[in-house]
């Protein structure tokens, strides 16, 4: 069974007919598919449907239980957690989508063995599970309908002096908004693997991003990370490429890890599922 994957979609290259359409949605939770049709755009809808199958695919997987048998459910903050189903090792997984790309991650870490991941629907109280995992997806590009200067003006408070002024004296404009775009997605990472959301503040976190992947598939891990002022090196951060246009990252609470990103195609994922409703 696989225990470890970092999967990705990308929704642009996906035009589905109004009959995969509906497959698609039938595959996932009723609650999900209403949450998919209330939003306006399309490719939106289609980016968190993709979210969805790839959750459910990979955990097909890593439990050895049926695409019906899985139970998803949301922590009060939003983080998906596994309510029903069966695991040889603790999961931890999480999921995000930007741009053209929905992306996946699940890990297992086996210094947390004891630790029960996987809990009955019946018992299950709304607790989070220990955080072993999150992601973050950014497409790298000049934010719609806003000068540059004017987008940095607005989010210059979610960072710290010292990374502002690494951001603003990175080079030109496209360097800048590279590494601005490098820093938010580690700290949306860390943030999206606890579970805490706006709750926990990004100025918090201070990060020293260290060198760029150098091509798409690459994978770099020497980002480090301080919270409160004290480094920590509890987490460690894997940095990749997508494409020239989609930077992830992934925050992950065990040994490091270097793992690229598998591109899959939404009928990937519907191999491994069934519809849990009548299409």
């Amino acid at each position: 069974m696989v225990h470890r994957c970092r999967w990705a979609v990308n929704v642009g290259r996906w035009n589905p007919t109004p009959e995969e359409w509906k497959q698609c949605t039938a595959c996932v939770q009723s609650e999900e598919t209403e949450r998919v049709s209330k939003f306006v755009f399309q490719r939106d809808a289609q980016l968190a449907l993709a979210g969805r199958l790839l959750m459910r695919a990979a955990l097909v997987q890593a439990t050895g239980a049926s695409s019906g048998a899985l139970r998803l459910a949301r922590t009060q903050r939003g983080r998906p957690v596994l309510l029903a189903g069966q695991a040889t090792a603790p999961l931890d997984f999480n999921v995000s989508h930007q741009g053209c790309f929905a992306v996946f991650v699940m890990d297992s870490c086996p210094s947390m063995s004891a630790l029960v991941i996987i809990v009955c629907a019946a018992n299950w109280k709304g607790s989070p599970p220990p955080p072993i995992v999150g992601v973050d997806v950014m497409q790298l590009t000049r934010p719609c309908g806003k000068d540059v200067s004017d987008f940095f003006f607005t989010m210059r408070r979610q960072f710290t002096e010292r990374e502002w002024q690494r951001i603003t004296s990175a080079g030109d404009e496209s360097q800048q908004l590279m590494l601005f775009y490098r820093h938010w997605c580690l700290k949306e990472s860390f943030i999206k693997a606890i579970g805490d959301g706006l709750a926990f503040g990004l100025q918090r976190l201070e990060f020293v991003a260290g060198i760029l992947p150098s091509t798409v598939g690459s994978v770099v891990t020497s980002a480090e990370l301080s919270i409160d002022g004290e480094v920590t090196s509890d987490w460690t951060f894997e940095e990749s490429l997508l494409d020239s246009e989609h930077c992830v990252a992934v925050a992950r609470k065990c040994a490091q890890l270097e793992m690229c990103f598998e591109e899959k195609t939404v009928q990937d994922l519907l191999v491994h599922l069934t519809p849990l409703r009548k299409v």
